[in-house]
């Protein structure tokens, strides 16, 4: 950790939670900003907006099999080099979008257009864990998810106002203009927290030497109980995402321009936990901050369901609840982080590879079931989501014994 605060300036580390924030966002826009356009894109290519769904699943298949090769990548080559990689190779995917004409290439190539973006966006997290640890890491990686939050809050609007001048071919431009632009950041701004010394020798080590990191981590049962705990909390959030724009537009009737306001409104919850999460982490431990977030997430979860099944035509029934279910991972989100990576403080990059996998993921498959449990109610949709409440309070007592204190591996 000294050789790799001697690197990073102290100009760099302070604007280190803005170029993070910028680079990690690069996510919630390639997913948000395309929202409201699903509809048009399936007008587009001749298809149905469930068959256009399918490329947010593959997204988020992609965006996980990105992470889990450019992690323990960075940590043989470096955090620059392979975001450098990861942004080049969303560039050129990214263009490729522009010129589709059938559904099934939307979905092939949002899987890999993801695959550069969690090559490229894998090296965040593991660059707190180089730098920070314990309370310090878990409020630094708030400030990002604030600061990161931007995106999903305004993607939305930004895709609904570009598709209604220019059409859902703009919200690609945007989105290439966006990713050039963090290539040079990347190139300018983002020090490089890896000491030379350090990634010269894991060059010289043997390939299979990064799957040892992957067997370590994989043996670390406590660790793997906060990863997939927070693969359930996180669950609830991709079901929401996956499904929001056909609820909504669907099943409410909400307009595309509406759409934007009703879908932020779970992010402005959302920031307002971090925030509290931030001060929190003053007088507690980030363990114990985990707990009580997964508690009220299921209190929602279980608010959720009751709203849908006593009318699931009413909106403002169906919001506060939902609001509520999103918000919390506002808590759980940073601290389930800086907890899981406290284990692993000299292979960041591989476990963080592993956390972002599995939580995109699990994302992905909890999306498609709920796309396809959908039809027309939302008593299912909210099933699914206590159901990974539930599931996330249990693993994080029985397997993780998150009340215990964490010692390094």
């Amino acid at each position: 950790m000294c050789a790799a605060n001697a690197i990073a300036s102290k100009k760099s580390l302070r604007w280190l939670p803005v170029c993070l924030a910028a680079l990690v966002a690069l996510t919630p826009f390639s997913i948000d900003s395309y929202l409201p356009a699903l509809p048009d894109i399936a007008a587009a290519l001749n298809s149905g907006v469930t068959q256009v769904q399918h490329s947010i699943s593959s997204f988020l298949f992609g965006f996980a099999i990105g992470q889990l090769l450019g992690g323990p990548l960075s940590d043989r080559w470096g955090r620059r080099l392979v975001a450098f990689i990861g942004l080049m190779i969303y560039l050129f995917t990214t263009i490729a979008i522009l010129f589709i004409n059938h559904v099934e290439q939307l979905v092939t190539l949002r899987f890999f257009q993801a695959f550069g973006g969690g090559f490229a966006t894998v090296i965040a997290a593991a660059i707190v864990r180089d730098l920070y640890s314990g309370r310090e890491a878990a409020k630094i990686l708030s400030i990002i998810g604030t600061m990161m939050l931007l995106a999903p809050l305004i993607a939305p609007a930004v895709g609904s106002a570009l598709l209604t001048v220019a059409g859902w071919q703009s919200i690609f431009i945007f989105l290439l203009i966006y990713a050039f632009a963090m290539l040079l950041m990347v190139r300018w701004l983002l020090p490089e927290t890896v000491p030379r010394f350090t990634h010269t020798r894991r060059q010289q080590s043997k390939p299979h030497s990064l799957f040892k990191n992957y067997q370590a981590i994989l043996g670390n049962k406590r660790a793997l109980g906060i990863l997939f705990s927070q693969s359930c909390v996180a669950g609830s959030l991709f079901i929401y995402i996956t499904t929001a724009s056909v609820v909504f537009i669907e099943h409410f009737k909400v307009s595309s321009s509406q759409f934007p306001l009703l879908f932020c409104a779970g992010i402005l919850g959302y920031i307002a936990m971090i925030q509290l999460n931030i001060r929190l982490l003053k007088f507690f431990e980030p363990r114990k901050i985990l707990l009580s977030g997964i508690c009220i997430q299921l209190l929602g979860c279980i608010f959720l369901l009751a709203a849908a099944l006593i009318d699931d035509q009413s909106l403002m029934l169906w919001m506060v609840p939902l609001v509520l279910v999103i918000a919390c991972a506002g808590i759980t989100g940073p601290n389930g982080q800086a907890c899981y990576l406290e284990f692993f403080p000299k292979i960041s990059g591989s476990a963080s590879a592993i956390y972002g996998a599995t939580l995109f993921s699990a994302g992905g498959v909890l999306g498609a079931v709920a796309n396809a449990m959908y039809a027309d109610a939302l008593a299912p949709l909210a099933g699914a989501m206590l159901g990974c409440a539930s599931m996330a309070l249990l693993v994080a007592l029985v397997v993780a014994q998150i009340w215990r204190p964490i010692k390094p591996f």
